[in-house]
């Protein structure tokens, strides 16, 4: 009789381990499906953008805005969404260095309406194609009328560091799935990050390229310089009369 309630106990005590084990691989199954229904998110970083101005010219006496859109963002790839590129306030704060050896002021805004006081405000558009071509447009904010438009076209630069990066460890973990299945949505969520990663290392320094052109080419454009005229105008005609 004392095995048979030994055995008994025994029994009870390892279906309640069982049952235990079972509940926390179901819980941790959900916590992995979970995890791999959330989108990878990344942001364009910054970049530092050397002096682009052409040689020979000054900065033009304007302040400008250059609006950076929280808005502008895109999927990649297009067809199955790997992760989301989140492109300001990099987009916008990359040309903010580019445009500095431009103009007296350059500031960041999120929005038109943000730009109270300056003379300029910047658009920029971006055009996902190979190459892709960077689009920006210096409007008068008061006429509402189109100033100059610079465009630049570029492809990522598939030679840039960090382009080929977490190969090794995305085959392990390819290699995991097949050993362990239900944890396919983590690894997939895991291998997304390191493919938004690899992109950005392709695609930043194209985007720091891009915005380098155009500030060369705004450097040289006769209507920013005609848009100054009148300013320079009024603020030297005030000067006088001050006098």
């Amino acid at each position: 009789m004392v095995r048979a309630g030994y055995l008994a106990a025994f029994v009870v005590c390892r279906r309640s381990t069982m049952h235990r084990m079972t509940i926390s691989i179901f819980s941790g199954l959900v916590v992995l499906s979970i995890s791999g229904c959330f989108s990878v998110h990344r942001d364009l970083a910054p970049q530092s953008i050397p002096w682009s101005a052409a040689f020979g010219t000054e900065k033009l006496p304007l302040n400008v805005a250059v609006i950076g859109d929280p808005s502008l963002r895109f999927d990649y790839p297009r067809y199955f969404k790997a992760f989301v590129e989140v492109l300001n306030p990099g987009l916008a704060q990359t040309l903010q260095s580019a445009f500095r050896g431009n103009f007296q002021n350059v500031n960041v805004v999120e929005a038109e309406n943000a730009a109270g006081g300056a003379d300029l405000f910047v658009s920029p558009k971006l055009r996902m194609s190979d190459p892709m071509k960077l689009t920006v447009t210096f409007v008068d904010p008061r006429s509402r009328q189109i100033v100059a438009e610079f465009s630049s076209e570029r492809s990522c630069d598939g030679n840039a560091p960090g382009v080929y990066a977490h190969i090794g460890t995305d085959l392990v973990l390819f290699a995991a799935v097949v050993v362990f299945p239900p944890a396919d949505g983590l690894i997939t969520h895991q291998i997304d990050k390191h493919n938004a990663d690899r992109f950005n290392a392709a695609f930043a320094p194209a985007i720091a390229r891009m915005a380098a052109d155009i500030a060369y080419q705004a450097s040289m454009d006769q209507h920013l310089k005609s848009f100054v005229m009148p300013r320079v105008q009024s603020v030297s005609a005030a000067n006088v009369n001050t006098l």
